[in-house]
């Protein structure tokens, strides 16, 4: 088995809307030696609008990644073609579950290769920060961990580098903080083996919901809100709709109170209090036996019996008939909600499957030349695909779309990024008033000195976006390094 960690920096943080602008990948072997690596960077879509916060935060100059050698499109199939001849591979990252590999996906999906990479064909995926919270929580000697100004711990990889001396000169470059996250892979494997497995073990879903099943009383922790969230939980069903979540039942808490309630009371008592316990199987809970929890309060003031007899109150058949009613009418009304929304291309990855004519297709995308590919894109019966192919030509080479595409195109892209909605993605009002706030922080010496350029360049070419989709006859031109000469001089 091989460990490819891997961390991306990136425009924003929307993973449906945002770019990747850095990407590191290293492989590593069982004894986590170095075997292979990947260290690339592409330059700014033109349909988007970076926020100055995580270029701040990246120390990227607007100069600088317009000027990138490589497209994002080149970018992407460059890290198709490394990953691809790995198999039966751990892919792990820090906070990359609910972060890059979303990115990740969203990266592969609107380039038309399959998403799910990191948890089939015999891999699977873990976070370093799952295992970080995990052995502090219950061995807090064996890591440092700082805090903050409010005095909250931080487990932020910088951070933990630093307390726990392996801290890097590039932090917020993605490979040196690949190298930082198996820094601290390698620091809390060495003393926490059993931990690991767990935590390996934790990794794949069908793991967890059959340890959930197994044990039917077990320890669950997450952190959350800066603090360690320990309960021990008695596992109830798997959710009726959505498979990948389990309902659990916090046993601090009276089972008798809820046992008998009618389903409305029910509903209220599962909508409005922490009784329960949803537990997502894809996203790598943190999952114990039950003594890690029952050593600690509350839970240690239960006896064996007590626990016994909410157990078995929990196993009531009507009981868990209402909660199973519940559930599914609480799936349905979200449903209903989300399809009376807006919705974007882009935010249809998990709503929306393909259709076999257009999976098929969709690899050649990739063979055909610039000048054929609005060509063959127009084969596609899913109009999502067709808004993709086009954003790529738009991207790449603007001048190879028909004149009445690049239009509708431009037009489209000009209503979203001039919106004057709160959005889900960075609109031209929204990144002026970032620019605005940092401004003033500048002024007021809230911040370092040497933002002032950064914010400057950022400056210049929010308005040269403003002014580019603002006018409904502009023409294609090149998001590379003359646009940034032209800019910036």
């Amino acid at each position: 088995m091989a460990y490819i960690i891997y961390d991306f920096e990136t425009t924003g943080r929307s993973a449906r809307f945002d770019q990747i602008l850095q990407a590191g990948f290293i492989v590593y072997d069982k004894q986590f030696n170095s075997k292979s690596k990947l260290n690339t960077k592409s330059r700014l879509n033109s349909d988007l609008v970076p926020s100055i916060k995580a270029l701040r935060v990246n120390k990227l100059r607007m100069s600088d990644i317009l000027s990138h050698k490589k497209t994002y499109y080149e970018m992407v199939l460059e890290i198709r073609d490394f990953l691809r001849e790995f198999k039966n591979s751990f892919y792990l990252g820090f906070n990359s579950i609910n972060f890059d590999e979303e990115f990740f996906r969203q990266a592969f999906w609107e380039h038309f290769f399959f998403p799910y990479l990191t948890n089939t064909e015999g891999n699977f995926r873990g976070d370093l920060l799952n295992f970080a919270t995990m052995v502090h929580a219950f061995r807090s000697n064996q890591i440092n961990v700082e805090k903050n100004d409010d005095g909250k711990l931080t487990f932020k990889l910088e951070s933990l580098a630093r307390a726990n001396n392996f801290s890097s000169y590039n932090s917020h470059e993605a490979i040196a903080d690949v190298e930082s996250t198996m820094k601290l892979m390698e620091l809390l494997t060495k003393k926490n083996r059993d931990f690991f497995n767990i935590f390996i073990e934790n990794s794949r879903a069908q793991n967890v919901e059959k340890k959930i099943s197994k044990e039917k009383i077990f320890t669950y922790h997450n952190y959350l809100f800066s603090s360690h969230r320990i309960y021990l939980v008695k596992n109830l069903m798997n959710h009726p709709v959505y498979k990948n979540q389990s309902i659990g039942f916090d046993l601090k808490y009276n089972s008798q109170e809820i046992i008998d309630l009618d389903e409305n009371e029910l509903r209220e008592i599962y909508k409005n209090k922490s009784f329960f316990r949803k537990i997502k199987l894809n996203k790598q809970p943190t999952i114990l036996n039950e003594s890690f929890s029952r050593n600690i309060s509350p839970y240690s003031k239960l006896t064996d019996d007590e626990i016994l007899l909410k157990s078995k109150q929990l196993e009531d058949t009507n009981f868990l008939d209402k909660l199973k009613n519940i559930l599914e009418k609480e799936a349905i009304d979200l449903q209903e909600n989300k399809s009376q929304e807006e919705t974007f291309e882009e935010d249809t990855i998990y709503s929306q499957n393909l259709n076999y004519h257009d999976s098929m297709m969709m690899i050649n995308f990739h063979k055909e030349k610039w000048d054929k590919k609005w060509f063959f894109a127009e084969k596609f019966k899913d109009p999502r695909l067709r808004f993709f192919a086009a954003k790529h030509i738009y991207r790449n080479f603007p001048e190879e779309l028909p004149k009445n595409v690049f239009n509708y195109l431009h037009q489209k892209i000009s209503q979203r990024l001039l919106s004057l909605k709160k959005e889900n993605f960075l609109t031209l009002p929204a990144a002026m008033e970032e620019a605005d706030s940092l401004s003033l922080e500048i002024e007021e010496g809230l911040c370092e000195n040497n933002l002032k350029d950064q914010l400057d360049e950022y400056n210049i070419y929010i308005n040269f976006l403003n002014d580019y989709y603002g006018d409904r006859t502009a023409r294609p031109i090149e998001f590379d390094s003359s646009l940034a000469d032209r800019l910036f001089g």
